[in-house]
């Protein structure tokens, strides 16, 4: 144990972080980073500790249950390379980002196949107007597998599959900041909703589609920066300066949900200084997620992920609270995750997905999410 401290502790101090902007400048920097930190983890796969939480701050049995759960989720996956039943996008999204999240990259390591097969599905997707498919709520699957492709874009060797997935990337943004542009009235402007003409926007969709931005943007993709400032001034128009949260559309009810895709768009988009951000972190340490909370697994991913943006003290928390609660919740025969109402019919794909990229937070592997 001492010694997986000790190479942890090396790996913090060696550790070069790549600035934002500089990846976003040069692709192939970023391309090479994320090849280097994938490499670091499969070298020392127990090397997970974080400056935010240490590695003896993490429950000790965390990769056991992450590595039980990508068990489970690596049998959902279906013979053309993706996940679920319904709303296939989003659920392959979810999924792919879940490997990706736990240092599994394409045909590389145990599930290097399922990885490659799962963007291999989204970029089969990919139609000509930008959009994944026919589907229903086609935006919320817009964002997700989106985010996903960006994600994977990084730690793709192959040349070939690099340039198909640049493709189907640049056709991404492009329906994305075309459903943005539609024309909307005051408070809507900037966000987005489940259906690309909406006539208005909500938090959650528009937190899925403003981080596939981002995303993309960093993986060297052309985003307008428009679209990103936009993006934040919508995530603004839903704080609730007296309850110190935000809400699912401007004017609307406090909820944690909601709170946590605020304060982690602000910090994805540059924002994460604001006091809206600032403040809103205390509502997420006094109001943790419980078995009344609507959307639970959404909610404690979004909070754990909003945590880790708002420093020590904040995560500590947070992340107890629902690491505790996911550690207990899992089904220890298969792995996976009891299904929910929440995730648009996406069943124990949903919910293990969600599950997983909340317990890997601390492994730092997404760099979507980094500080």
């Amino acid at each position: 144990m001492n010694l997986r401290f000790a190479i942890c502790d090396l790996r913090l101090k060696r550790k070069t972080r790549v600035d934002r902007a500089l990846r976003a400048r040069i692709p192939n920097l970023y391309f090479a980073f994320c090849i280097l930190h994938f490499a670091i983890v499969f070298a020392f796969p127990f090397c997970f500790a974080t400056k935010a939480a240490r590695a003896d701050d993490l429950p000790p049995t965390l990769d056991a249950s992450v590595a039980h759960g990508l068990e489970f989720l690596a049998a959902q996956q279906n013979l053309d390379g993706s996940f679920g039943t319904a709303q296939k996008p989003a659920m392959t999204g979810l999924s792919l980002m879940s490997f990706l999240a736990a240092g599994h990259a394409p045909d590389v390591g145990k599930y290097g196949g399922i990885v490659s097969a799962g963007v291999d599905f989204l970029v089969s997707q990919s139609q000509p107007d930008g959009s994944f498919g026919h589907n229903e709520k086609p935006m919320y699957g817009q964002g997700i597998a989106t985010l996903a492709l960006a994600e994977a874009y990084g730690v793709e060797t192959s040349h070939p599959q690099r340039k198909r997935i640049a493709a189907a990337l640049a056709r991404a943004v492009g329906l994305i900041v075309t459903a943005q542009d539609v024309k909307k009235q005051d408070p809507y402007p900037g966000g987005w909703r489940y259906e690309p003409t909406a006539p208005d926007s909500d938090l959650s969709l528009s937190g899925w589609n403003a981080l596939a931005l981002r995303a993309c943007k960093d993986a060297g993709v052309p985003v307008p920066k428009p679209a990103v400032e936009r993006a934040a001034q919508f995530v603004l128009k839903c704080y609730l300066p007296d309850a110190k949260a935000f809400s699912y559309q401007p004017g609307g009810a406090a909820q944690v949900g909601p709170t946590g895709v605020g304060i982690l768009c602000l910090h994805v988009l540059d924002d994460g200084n604001r006091k809206e951000a600032v403040e809103a972190a205390q509502f997420l340490r006094t109001h943790p997620i419980d078995d009344q909370s609507q959307f639970p697994y959404y909610g404690m991913y979004y909070a754990t992920q909003a945590a880790y943006q708002s420093g020590d003290a904040v995560w500590a928390a947070v992340s107890k609270a629902t690491f505790d609660k996911l550690l207990k919740s899992q089904t220890q025969q298969d792995g996976g995750w009891p299904e929910t109402p929440e995730g648009a019919g996406g069943g124990r794909v949903y919910t293990t997905s969600l599950a997983l990229l909340t317990l890997s937070i601390p492994y730092r592997l997404l760099p979507i999410y980094q500080r």
